[in-house]
């Protein structure tokens, strides 16, 4: 069985979490990082960036919740990170940002995703 991270933007947060509740109900070991507050602070960002970092070089599978094409600036980060430690990408959905969309090795939806990772 394959551990998935799941990074998606913040405004799709509720969706990440009820998408990561059925993975679990799949017994599928899953990490998404905490949501996010646009005000926090410069430190609480940087607090909350290496504590996702950490999650994904725990993982084998990096899921990107692409819901319509987009990611955001930190979701764009976050996959180049995991390119960078090896990890497996797979998106959602077609990322519209090319230069994400070149680390991406395959897309695959929720449902499909579940099946990859038994």
């Amino acid at each position: 069985m394959r551990s998935v991270y799941i990074a998606g933007s913040r405004r799709f947060f509720n969706d990440i979490n009820f998408f990561a509740g059925i993975l679990k109900e799949n017994n599928i070991e899953v990490r998404i990082p905490k949501k996010g507050l646009s005000d926090r602070s410069f430190e609480k960002e940087k607090e909350a960036l290496f504590r996702a970092l950490k999650l994904i070089d725990s993982c084998g599978v990096f899921y990107v919740f692409s819901k319509g094409g987009y990611i955001g600036k930190t979701v764009a980060m976050e996959i180049a990170y995991a390119y960078a430690k090896g990890r497996e990408i797979i998106a959602m959905e077609k990322i519209e940002e090319r230069s994400a969309q070149a680390l991406i090795s395959k897309i695959m939806g929720k449902e499909e995703l579940i099946g990859y990772c038994k």
